[in-house]
């Protein structure tokens, strides 16, 4: 049981160490700028699936539509 317990303070100093001291944090600036990259990302991703749902559903309407 000792031995767990002492695996499970090496694990936690070890990780407290590698998040804040090891790590390397982007400052305000890398922060606003890496977010607004993911923002204009997902805008455009979700343009693009958005166009491809729309032009699918109007071609099985259309085809639908002359089977009848």
């Amino acid at each position: 049981m000792l031995s767990i317990l002492g695996r499970l303070r090496t694990f936690w100093n070890e990780t407290i160490t590698e998040v804040f001291v090891k790590a390397s944090w982007p400052n305000a600036k890398e922060l606003v700028d890496s977010t607004v990259v993911v923002i204009a990302a997902v805008a455009v991703l979700g343009a693009v699936v958005f166009f491809c749902d729309f032009s699918l559903s109007n071609f099985v309407q259309f085809a639908t539509q002359l089977v009848r």
